[in-house]
């Protein structure tokens, strides 16, 4: 900023060369930047009042308010003269002082309503617009570029710095001004594919439509549409084959995406309830950023002006010119980016067509000739068993990688044929939705799948009542209930299908102990765990009894036994079975497959219990390797996978990176599945916990709640679940001095656990609410209650047989509730006692268990000075510092 006294006394902007970087590159640029300037008279181009090339740096005083009186000049060819040879004088320039902030800082700081912000974006595309008349490419165009100022309380918008602008119909200067075949000119976030090549390839006025297109997906979303931290982190070839060749998402896709924190905050900055954003995004201006953004130029607006009346169009409910890709372009596109998927899919097409036109045509022909329905049902058949295959063959487990975007469109163009499409035979159809259910399960499509196999299970009760067909579609449908966490209507189905088979097939089949099975998984995700085992283990018999060698049956068995074996405690042969599902799901199927990722997955739920933290850690990152090479990023197996490795980095003290995952891992399922989900509700425990080991109390305190919430409001949710939940909230509550509150959310969570069947698993679970009753009754100075849950706790404990880490936790804990209540002696044996214990055990023991190691020795010494033995006390201060490798307890 600088004063101008003569002619006219006011404050400008004074642009100039900075010592050092005059060179002739740069001084060619800035005097291009002057004279485009120079050629443009508009309201919303920040305008040129003066330019000359100053004597000497004293010409320049610092400071803001620098004098601009009197500069000295010299003439024209002294000037050219003294470019030339670097030596005498800095050009500078005077430019309309523009006292803004960026347009986006103006919205967000502003909290201007979307309308707004379209009507403010109008005038920087009339601004362009205006340029690129005079024949003017900014080449630049960003927030940083468009400040807002205020004339008379009315924003303005004005767009600065065209300093890498290139002319179009006349040279700017006769300096050297040229942009090298591999110079990268521009703003990677903002800049065209065809700035990005750096080729030969022209730049015309459509690259800055691009780069409005940009402002626009900013403005109405607060996000860019490339991440520039990643751009910059990716390299410069990563970077421009990002920008060629990566199309960017919708903004209403990219607002649907955001956390419940940051829509909220999107929301708020323009004057919306979050759950109106995506909605008022979607359709008009989604169209109208997209074919802004297009990698093909010739496919944008042709003009800014264009794109400004668009705008206008729909804020005044006219039909826009802009309209989304025809499906023909969005398959070239696809089919240029998967060439190998694209010889699948063709044939999936050709298939299902096929299919149909045969089955059509079989069953209005049976009337009259049985023979040949018949044997185009064989063929039928046959063709609904390739589609099948063909199907699977480009799903997710077995693309490897490659872009499953296009099975999705097919899956849903193929339903939403079998609903408006012209009616077909049950049977048919029947098959048909069998296919495009197992492929939408495949996918991660869980809803979608049911919706499928609901649908196969009523046209197959049409033909067969209680047939085997009937059997197999309600095998189907149970396996995507469960999915959805549906366990009342997975058993009903399951538990049919079973009687089914066992009424049509032989004692022992393979399909019977597929059912026994099915079943079996349901009971113990219902807790059912003695009745769940038996069914495990008399389909696991079956199916080795039948079976000529391994096959995915018997993966599957192996893999539910570990996990019902894990939940009622008996880890070890648990471990075995988890051991023996991951060398069969290899022999089976190799590497890189979804049988491989569960099997990794439940071999480290087991290692992270039996405390084998190094090894779990490891299972854990070759599943999410598999599940990244199958491009699974968003299936729900990754956020299962990163919830269990939080959990892992927490148990080895690594908190900061487990609450990261464990964010992570609650975003994941938030978009998956909504804010309503069990899986939600799980994540919202884990993340919470985290919360409350990093001392985030009130954060923590939120997570908990909202999980029981989630819980308590769904109709089937898993009981263990919500007792969890309670459980974890009852201790931030009494952490947070809410020991009331903490006291009656306990209670309800043990209610919960005294009604649970009980096994050894369930007695731990039930030891470990007893033991946080006790720590709440002790805050309230309920001592005797305290000591009687403390009790029942340790009871539970030497039940287990296994004098684990909080069986001496638990003895130290009862020991303080007896000095709480000046029993001392009593106290002495059971505090002692339980320090030494957890002590013995201190290389063993995960991040909560050395917390309670500490809270177990401070006991030994607040016991001492309660007890008015003040050597003892300082005996043990000094001895607990040195088990605890600290100046003090």
């Amino acid at each position: 900023m600088a004063e101008q006294e003569e002619p006219v006394r006011r404050r400008v902007a004074l642009k100039v060369i900075k010592l050092g970087m005059d060179t002739k590159q740069v001084i060619a640029r800035f005097e291009a930047e002057r004279q485009a300037l120079a050629l443009m008279d508009h309201p919303n181009i920040a305008k040129i009042l003066e330019a000359g090339v100053a004597g000497s740096s004293a010409d320049f005083p610092v400071g803001e308010s620098a004098s601009l009186a009197r500069q000295k000049r010299t003439d024209s060819a002294a000037a050219q003269a003294g470019w030339k040879t670097g030596v005498t004088g800095r050009p500078y320039f005077v430019m309309e002082l523009v006292r803004g902030i960026k347009i986006t800082d103006y919205c967000d700081q502003n909290n201007l309503p979307t309308q707004k912000r379209l009507e403010l974006f109008i005038q920087v595309c009339k601004a362009v617009q205006h340029a690129h008349q005079k024949g003017i490419i900014h080449r630049d165009l960003k927030p940083s570029n468009i400040l807002v100022t205020l004339h008379d309380g009315v924003p303005v918008p004005k767009v600065i710095d065209f300093g890498i602008a290139k002319a179009t119909e006349q040279r700017l200067t006769d300096k050297t001004v040229f942009t090298a075949f591999d110079q990268f000119i521009g703003t990677p976030a903002y800049m065209s594919s065809e700035q990005a090549e750096m080729s030969g390839l022209d730049i015309d006025t459509r690259s800055d439509i691009y780069s409005l297109g940009v402002l626009l997906y900013e403005l109405l979303t607060s996000r860019i549409p490339f991440d520039p931290k990643e751009l910059a982190a990716a390299g410069l070839d990563e970077m421009r084959r990002i920008i060629r060749e990566k199309d960017p998402v919708r903004p209403s896709t990219k607002l649907s995406g955001l956390t419940a924190a940051d829509q909220t905050t999107v929301a708020r900055q323009r004057q919306l309830e979050a759950a109106k954003l995506v909605h008022l995004v979607r359709g008009d201006l989604d169209w109208i950023v997209m074919k802004c953004l297009e990698k093909d130029r010739t496919r944008r607006y042709e003009t800014a002006n264009g794109l400004a009346r668009d705008i206008e169009r729909h804020l005044e409910n006219e039909p826009v010119v802009a309209c989304p890709p025809s499906r023909l372009y969005r398959f070239q596109k696809m089919v240029r980016r998967n060439k190998v998927v694209f010889a699948a899919v063709v044939s999936v097409i050709g298939a299902l067509f096929v299919g149909l036109g045969l089955s059509t045509i079989l069953f209005l022909r049976e009337s009259k000739a049985r023979r040949t329905a018949a044997e185009q049902g064989a063929r039928s058949q046959q063709l609904s068993e390739l589609l099948s295959k063909m199907l699977r063959s480009v799903g997710p487990s077995r693309a490897k990688g490659r872009d499953t975007q296009m099975v999705r469109e097919i899956l849903d163009e193929t339903a939403l044929g079998l609903e408006k499409g012209p009616k077909i035979h049950p049977a048919v159809e029947c098959e048909l939705r069998r296919i495009l259910g197992r492929t939408y399960q495949d996918l991660g499509e869980y809803t979608n799948a049911v919706a499928m196999a609901k649908k196969a299970v009523r046209n197959s009760e049409l033909l067969f009542v209680d047939g085997l067909p009937t059997a197999d579609a309600l095998t189907e449908l149970g396996a995507y209930q469960a999915n959805l966490g549906d366990w009342t209507g997975a058993e009903a189905s399951h538990t049919r299908a079973l009687a089914i088979r066992r009424k049509l097939l032989a004692k022992e089949h393979t399909d019977v102990a597929q059912s026994l099975m099915n079943v079996g998984i349901v009971q113990v995700s219902q807790g059912k765990y003695q009745a769940g085992e038996e069914m495990l283990r008399a389909a696991l018999s079956m199916t080795e009894k039948l079976a000529v060698g391994e096959n995915l049956q018997t993966l599957r068995l192996l893999n539910m036994l570990g996990i019902t074996l894990r939940r009622q405690g008996k880890h070890e042969e648990a471990e075995k079975f988890a051991n023996k599902a991951l060398t069969t799901s290899k022999k089976l199927f190799g590497e890189d497959n979804l049988e491989m990722i569960t099997a990794l997955n439940g071999l480290a739920t087991i290692q992270i219990e039996l405390n084998d933290l190094r090894n779990a850690e490891a299972n854990l990152n070759q599943a999410l390797g598999i599940a990244r090479k199958l491009s699974l990023e968003a299936h729900p197996y990754v956020a299962t996978i990163l919830a269990n490795l939080s959990a892992v980095l927490q148990s080895a003290g690594k908190l900061e990176e487990a609450e990261r995952i464990g964010v992570e891992a609650l975003a994941m399922d938030r978009q998956r599945f909504g804010n309503k989900d069990h899986r939600v509700a799980g994540s919202l425990v884990n993340l919470g916990v985290l919360l409350q080991y990093n001392n985030k109390l009130e954060a923590a305190e939120a997570n908990l709640q909202e999980a029981v919430t989630i819980l308590q409001q769904l109709p089937n949710h898993d009981p263990r679940d919500l007792a969890s939940a309670l459980l974890g909230l009852g201790d931030v509550l009494r952490q947070r001095g809410k020991p009331e509150e903490a006291l009656r959310v306990h209670l309800e969570a043990l209610k919960i656990e005294n009604a649970l069947p009980q096994s050894p698993a369930q007695r731990a679970r039930l030891a470990i609410s007893l033991t946080s009753l006790a720590l709440t009754q002790l805050a309230l100075t309920n001592v005797v209650e305290a000591e009687r849950f403390a009790r029942d706790s340790l009871t539970l404990r030497e039940q287990e047989g296994d004098p684990n880490w909080e069986l001496f936790y638990t003895r130290s804990l009862l020991g303080e509730t007896l000095a709480a209540q000046g029993r001392y002696k009593e106290a002495e044996d059971l505090v002692v006692s339980g320090y030494q214990g957890m002590k013995d055990r201190k290389d063993k023991l995960p991040f909560d268990g050395k917390v309670c190691f500490r809270l177990a020795g401070q006991r030994v010494t607040r016991l001492y000075e309660d007890w008015g033995k003040p050597d003892k006390a300082t005996e043990w201060c000094t001895r607990l510092a040195a088990d605890l490798g600290t100046e003090s307890p």
